[in-house]
């Protein structure tokens, strides 16, 4: 048996890729009041309406997905008429306000 192949080293080694997988894959904490300011900004609000529920587009008042699946979605929006948002024009923590934003409405 090798040192690397024992219990005692591949536990804390499981143990510390699964935090650095959690720490990835987490969401930035997002400022709502923020997240507000750059949906406005942003122009959202010309499709989905001033509160995310009273537009045109689909309803993204109290949204249900998660902030990478949000993310994914304003990256590379499957759809003809929202347009894309790479990291170059909304960084992932502007994202994140504006996920928390979104998540704070009703």
């Amino acid at each position: 048996m090798t040192p690397f192949s024992s219990p005692r080293f591949l536990l804390p080694a499981v143990l510390f890729g699964s935090l650095l997988f959690l720490v990835a894959c987490s969401a930035p904490p997002g400022n709502p009041e923020n997240g507000k300011t750059w949906y406005m900004m942003h122009n959202c609000s010309a499709c989905h309406g001033p509160h995310g529920n009273d537009g045109k587009a689909p309803h993204i008042a109290g949204l249900d997905l998660s902030f990478d699946s949000f993310l994914r979605k304003l990256r590379s929006a499957d759809s003809a008429i929202m347009p894309e948002f790479p990291e170059s024009k909304v960084s992932k923590q502007d994202a994140a306000d504006i996920y928390a934003y979104l998540k704070s409405i009703k």
